[in-house]
């Protein structure tokens, strides 16, 4: 049983994944040292996500938490020294496209060239979790950031916007023959992520906005959730279930979190835009 699961009250919870000083992370760099410092040497990837979530002060730095919990939990065989990427996305945009990562095998190794245009926390990760190619020949690569070969861009984004964002232009990149990832788990990274990514608000909601009976349900949903998500495959209807009081919870938090704080307006699908697809799912 998970860590999580044994708590009995809020308190507990708080006292054990929490830190006793207020947190002010106004910038990634402030939450980067915070987590690394307090969330790193975690194994579970709930309670990192949980933790993560404690400690932040902000969506973006939710975001963070669980989106760094989803990655360890579809990618366990790898070991992270510190933030990662998964980087997926490609130019579907450009007159014409910029062309997308893919890869070709050279005597003893992989060469990897292309675009990924969506990197989260791109100032600030270790490792780029990438995909080449597509279809049947698609693989995954962890890549160290000062890899030669890499080239990170940052950009502005409104969505998010205090969480570094940009892209990633591979030139030859050199990989061995045996950097191919295990790639089971990858088909249920989006719907872990969203899930991780609900627990990590749970937690912040829970010690930010919510007092007495709200923080016991919002450790009760923390539990139930990561029930959930120890399940080789997700249970439908729980997830639906869960889903349906997180956006409980997000309505319930939302006059005092937005109260004098422009960036919730625009923040807050964070929690919001997964449940459409969630509850459109079939069992």
């Amino acid at each position: 049983m998970s860590v999580l699961g044994s708590f009995q009250d809020w308190s507990e919870l708080a006292q054990t994944l929490g830190v006793q000083e207020a947190i002010s992370s106004s910038t990634e760099d402030a939450y980067q040292q915070v987590w690394m410092h307090h969330v790193a040497g975690q194994r579970d990837p709930g309670v990192m996500a949980v933790q993560g979530g404690l400690l932040a002060d902000r969506l973006a730095w939710v975001f963070v938490a669980g989106y760094q919990s989803a990655l360890r939990h579809t990618f366990m065989d790898q070991t992270f020294a510190g933030w990662g990427a998964f980087a997926v996305s490609e130019d579907r945009r450009g007159d014409p496209p910029l062309p997308g990562v893919d890869y070709e095998q050279v005597e003893d190794s992989f060469v990897l060239s292309g675009h990924k245009t969506w990197v989260a926390t791109v100032n600030s990760i270790e490792h780029l979790v990438i995909k080449a190619g597509r279809g049947e020949r698609a693989l995954y690569f962890n890549i160290p950031r000062y890899t030669e070969g890499l080239d990170f861009s940052a950009r502005n984004a409104n969505f998010l916007g205090e969480m570094s964002q940009g892209s990633v232009h591979l030139v030859d990149v050199k990989l061995p023959a045996d950097a191919a990832l295990d790639a089971g788990a990858v088909a249920q990274f989006g719907q872990r992520e969203a899930l991780y990514i609900y627990l990590a608000f749970l937690a912040y909601a829970g010690r930010t906005w919510l007092r007495d009976s709200a923080q016991q349900d919002c450790l009760r949903l923390i539990q139930r959730l990561q029930r959930a998500l120890s399940e080789r495959s997700l249970p439908i209807a729980e997830v639906k279930a869960l889903d349906l009081a997180v956006q409980g919870v997000l309505a319930a938090v939302g006059p005092a979190a937005g109260a004098n704080n422009e960036r919730w307006g625009k923040d807050q699908r964070l929690i919001s835009m997964y449940s459409p697809g969630i509850q459109q799912r079939e069992s």
